[in-house]
């Protein structure tokens, strides 16, 4: 049966083989590790039913440390909208209406969320909803 899981590794192939590599200060993965860097991750969720059409989703969420404003020895962090988005616009056309040919699924891009903070952290990010449809014969 095929997976949500099985179907990340085909977008995280597809953002590491565009430029969008060598466009951000850190990397495509699929977890996050150095926070003082620009990442984008791939993130499988769920797919429901047990038919031979079922329905999945997958996060893309691009990762960009906030920018410090202050001159003073106390920090003041403000979110860096401008690199938000122009990751963004570099991302989208990457991930827009997915069809795999012969393999049984294909992905839209549902939803795309305004940045929200990662608690915990210096930085936001902006959270890619791909909504996954897969076909398969033999269930």
């Amino acid at each position: 049966m095929l997976t949500t899981q099985e179907i990340a590794k085909r977008v995280y192939q597809k953002l590491k083989q565009s430029d969008l590599p060598g466009f951000i200060s850190g990397e495509v993965a699929y977890e996050r590790v150095d926070y003082s860097k620009e990442d984008v991750i791939v993130i499988p969720h769920d797919a429901t039913g047990l038919n031979s059409r079922r329905f999945g989703a997958i996060k893309v969420n691009i990762h960009v440390p906030d920018i410090n404003i202050s001159t003073t020895a106390n920090p003041t962090y403000i979110k860096y909208n401008d690199r938000l988005l122009e990751i963004l616009n570099k991302v989208t056309p990457i991930l827009k209406k997915h069809y795999e040919k012969g393999k049984g699924y294909n992905w839209t891009i549902e939803s795309i969320s305004p940045a929200m903070k990662e608690q915990g952290h210096n930085e936001h990010f902006i959270s890619i909803h791909l909504s996954i449809t897969i076909r398969e014969k033999n269930i």
